[in-house]
């Protein structure tokens, strides 16, 4: 099987590569736009690309069988500052990536990471969401997600490509540069190891479906097996937590309280309270679930973090350049 992954130095797309190289008869593409120092891989071929450039996409989806659309800018609290910027960086690329598809006549399999918080908008008195509900985003981050997949449902529709579409709930498991505005625990963890106060933006008593990088790796495994047409899956755990919540987690590992220091910033107000995700129809038809628990997948990062730690100052990077935690197997 060959398959393509956009996005490839990206948190989960290198998480993706990564896994998908532990698999036997996978030849792997991977887009970038920077080549990664990486070891060489004898299934894995590194493409440096860029989805803005057609041609770059029509070298990029040539013979694939499955393409995972991982590529991605902007958070859910950068989006809105520039409306048309983000539909460049975010909608123009993926059609790019779409026509080329066209082009190639392939019909390949499309796994489209979206989101399973700012495409859904705000919840109706807390009850998890499904997939049928409606989608009314809040932001420009939900509204790109939310484009790209009903262009999916159309190219599905005039039988071009097969795809399956992943609303993701808050994903973990890596340990993120301090500074990152998206993250919560990736950057919580890495302060508290560094003894800096944990970043609080926003309501620290929002509620979010947390969902560990193992256990979204697994689901994409599933869809792998074998989908057809256009379906949309809920990723998460089914359970909600609040930022004080997880602070009690690392509490209780560390043994003491975390410091924190509360941020004002722009936008912060408009995330939504309150989101989590139902997860039936990935159970019921994927045969999917969820195996990390929130406290296990906090133990297993700060076990990791704090064992491979090799500097007592604080990482910092680029976005592109966060720091992985490990994934256990």
């Amino acid at each position: 099987m060959k398959i393509g992954v956009t996005g490839a130095n990206g948190l989960l797309g290198r998480s993706i590569v990564g896994a998908l190289q532990q698999l036997p008869k996978m030849e792997i593409r991977a887009l970038v736009r920077q080549l990664p120092r990486v070891e060489s891989h004898p299934r894995t071929d590194w493409l440096l690309g860029d989805l803005a450039r057609p041609e770059d996409c029509r070298a990029f989806v040539a013979g694939l069988d499955v393409v995972l659309h991982c590529a991605h800018k902007n958070s859910p609290l950068t989006s809105d500052g520039d409306w048309a910027q983000d539909a460049r960086l975010n909608l123009i690329p993926a059609l790019n990536l779409l026509g080329a598809i066209e082009g190639a006549k392939r019909c390949p399999h499309l796994i489209y990471p979206s989101s399973g918080g700012a495409v859904y908008g705000l919840s109706r008195a807390g009850v998890p969401f499904r997939e049928s509900d409606p989608c009314l985003p809040e932001n420009s981050y939900g509204i790109q997600k939310l484009a790209v997949e009903h262009y999916l449902r159309v190219f599905a529709e005039r039988e071009l490509l097969t795809a399956t579409v992943l609303r993701i709930g808050n994903a973990y498991g890596w340990l993120l540069a301090p500074d990152r505005s998206q993250g919560f625990i990736g950057t919580a963890i890495n302060r508290v190891l560094h003894g800096q106060p944990v970043r609080l933006i926003g309501d620290p008593h929002n509620v979010r479906d947390y969902v560990y990088v193992d256990d979204i790796l697994s689901a994409i495994f599933k869809v792998l097996e074998g989908r057809r047409g256009f379906e949309v899956f809920n990723v998460g755990s089914g359970v909600g937590a609040s930022v004080m919540d997880i602070l009690a987690l690392i509490e209780r590992k560390i043994g003491e309280p975390p410091l924190v220091h509360v941020e004002t910033v722009v936008g912060a107000y408009r995330l939504p309270p309150w989101c989590v995700l139902d997860i039936t129809a990935a159970n019921q038809q994927l045969g999917w679930h969820p195996r990390v628990s929130l406290e296990e997948g906090i133990i297993r990062m700060l076990d990791t973090a704090a064992s491979s730690s090799a500097s007592s100052q604080p990482v910092h990077r680029p976005a592109d350049s966060d720091v992985l935690c490990p994934v256990r197997r």
